[in-house]
């Protein structure tokens, strides 16, 4: 199936006047960047739990760090 669409283009590239060569490879080309781009596999993020196994998380550590990035947060808060 692929070769019979690579002969049509073939033959309506061999129809062009050579004068549009150029500004058609220009088309091809971005065409085929793009499509590339859209193809390639994403990875999705993931879980740092391989890394960390199952360590247990103290949660005083994660509300202080809480408290000290978002401390405008707690500032309201205590008002």
């Amino acid at each position: 199936m692929a070769t019979t669409y690579k002969q049509k283009l073939i033959g309506e590239i061999n129809s062009l006047p050579e004068d549009l060569i150029p500004r058609f490879y220009r088309i091809v080309r971005t065409l085929r960047s793009e499509l590339m781009n859209q193809t390639e596999v994403k990875t999705k993020r993931g879980s740092l739990r391989g890394l960390w196994g199952n360590l247990e998380i103290d949660e005083t550590h994660i509300a202080a760090a809480r408290k000290s990035l978002f401390s405008y947060e707690y500032k309201e808060k205590g008002n």
